[in-house]
């Protein structure tokens, strides 16, 4: 992995005077590139578990999965873009992974907002969201398309020092040339803008279900709690992912002649785990890895027999349809969260979408039990 990262690092280009960091040795921007590719292997793994198993298990092939999958596509879009290494200054490579990188880095970043925002529908108005999936397509992949093409007019994408994104000008005049207003306000703004969103919105999902959990039984309540828990760590991922790299950039603009390694590694060091974060806390829920299990009980090189795998969740069991009786069970599921202890006996007296059953009882309590 080491000789290919050196071999990635060996296009690059000479000083510039646009790369960030153009201070650093060889053996520093060498590092950094090896620590982006090995990373962004282990998550294009991951990543790539995601898309095999919607594809492999139809079972899984619904609403909720499907905007799991989309995330996971735009996490192996920006992996590729890492591979390309250091492509040297102004080559068609360097274009490619420059305009690669800020597509899906935004893409991935937006499908979380979609995720976000269909859950908050769910939990909170009580609606589902499957008919809004041409509309997400449009925000999440045509606004970073718009937006990866804008730094053409400027002639802003090129070398940075170990990549290849968009160039700032170290001597202008000012903090606000052209490629730093591209970098804040077609990146860095609309980051910190979801996260923002998406924090709102998972305290406010969170109270709710954690109301609904006060209500619960002894046995079911630590289900919910469960879920409270793993619906937090959404907003955190994004954090840090990219707090190493928004302050790289803050420092960039500041103090454009000063470069800090530190800060590239730090930045380096956690944004290419964004594929590895996203997979195992929105992707490989309980339905999935059931799947996955008896997959691998069906392995001839497999060690566990048949009675293990149902014993531990999977078998006969696993191969059961996700509740397609209960369209709100399927949709809760749309952020690739635990729906636990699932009953389709607790749906009998549902009127509608929305509103409330015969018993007066929220519809939610109903679709998250």
């Amino acid at each position: 992995m080491a000789s290919l990262a050196r071999l990635l690092y060996s296009q690059s280009n000479v000083d510039d005077g646009t790369d960030d960091s153009s201070d650093f040795s060889d053996k520093q921007n060498n590092l950094l590139v090896t620590v982006t590719v090995v990373e962004s292997v282990a998550s294009f793994i991951c990543s790539g578990l995601i898309v095999f198993s919607f594809y492999q298990f139809k079972k899984l092939r619904k609403f909720s999965l499907l905007l799991v999958f989309w995330l996971s596509i735009s996490d192996m879009g920006v992996c590729v873009s890492y591979f390309l290494g250091n492509p040297r200054n102004g080559d068609f490579m360097c274009y490619s992974q420059a305009v690669v990188m800020s597509f899906f880095e935004l893409a991935s970043v937006l499908w979380t907002t979609v995720i976000a925002f269909t859950l908050y529908r769910l939990i909170i108005e009580q609606k589902t969201s499957t008919h809004l999936i041409y509309r997400f397509h449009a925000f999440a992949f045509g606004l970073p398309a718009v937006f990866s093409l804008l730094p053409f007019t400027t002639g802003s994408y090129g070398n940075v020092g170990a990549w290849c994104w968009i160039t700032t000008d170290a001597d202008a005049t000012g903090y606000f040339d052209p490629g730093t207003v591209w970098r804040l306000s077609l990146f860095y703004m609309p980051l910190w803008i979801t996260i923002a969103y998406n924090s709102v919105v998972y305290v406010m999902v969170t109270n709710s279900l954690q109301r609904v959990a006060n209500t619960q039984s002894q046995h079911q309540r630590p289900k919910y709690l469960k879920m409270v828990r793993r619906l937090r760590m959404y907003p955190l991922i994004l954090v840090f992912c990219w707090a190493g790299a928004t302050i790289n950039r803050l420092q960039n603009t500041v103090d454009p002649h000063n470069s800090q390694f530190f800060l590239y590694f730090f930045q380096v060091s956690t944004r290419s785990l964004q594929g590895i974060f996203n997979a195992v806390t929105y992707g490989f829920n309980q339905h999935v890895t059931t799947e996955w299990l008896a997959l691998l009980s069906q392995c001839p090189c497999a060690n566990a027999r048949p009675r293990d795998i149902e014993e531990s969740g999977g078998g006969a069991d696993a191969r059961k349809p996700m509740l397609p009786e209960d369209e709100d069970e399927d949709d809760a599921r749309a952020e690739g969260i635990d729906i636990p202890g699932a009953d389709t006996s607790s749906t009998q007296g549902s009127t509608s979408e929305e509103g409330e059953g015969e018993q007066g009882e929220p519809v939610i309590s109903r679709s998250l039990i």
